[in-house]
């Protein structure tokens, strides 16, 4: 009796990137009603310009992938009141190890008008 084997080869392969969540700054204005957040957040390759924020609007979220070669940083500068005058600047994100890319990071900022909230969730 002669027996048929048949082996199955399945290969799994992904992209860069593909299987890893894309980490997140959030950005949230408390400052109050009528109060505006000014932002200017840079990263190693980007600049996102200068943007305006409402009291309790939606929060604005930056969405982005480690870079493998380089250490991904983003700061931000925040500034608030009526001539904008008051500001500070902030790393909002930045990365570990640079050849071990980091997945689905969180780290919410949030104004306030006693001060600048972090909050981080690895």
């Amino acid at each position: 009796m002669k027996h048929l084997v048949l082996f199955i080869l399945v290969t799994t392969y992904c992209r860069l990137h593909e299987a890893c969540e894309k980490n997140r700054v959030i950005l949230h204005n408390e400052l109050g009603p009528g109060r505006l957040l000014q932002f200017h957040c840079v990263s190693n390759d980007d600049d996102l310009g200068t943007q305006t924020l409402a009291f309790n609007a939606s929060p604005y979220i930056i969405s982005f992938h480690d870079e493998l070669l380089r250490v991904t940083r983003w700061t931000c500068l925040l500034r608030q009141g009526a001539n904008m005058e008051y500001f500070y600047q902030i790393q909002a994100y930045k990365a570990g190890d640079r050849f071990i890319p980091k997945c689905g990071q969180i780290r919410v900022w949030t104004a306030k008008l006693d001060g600048i909230y972090f909050f981080k969730k690895p």
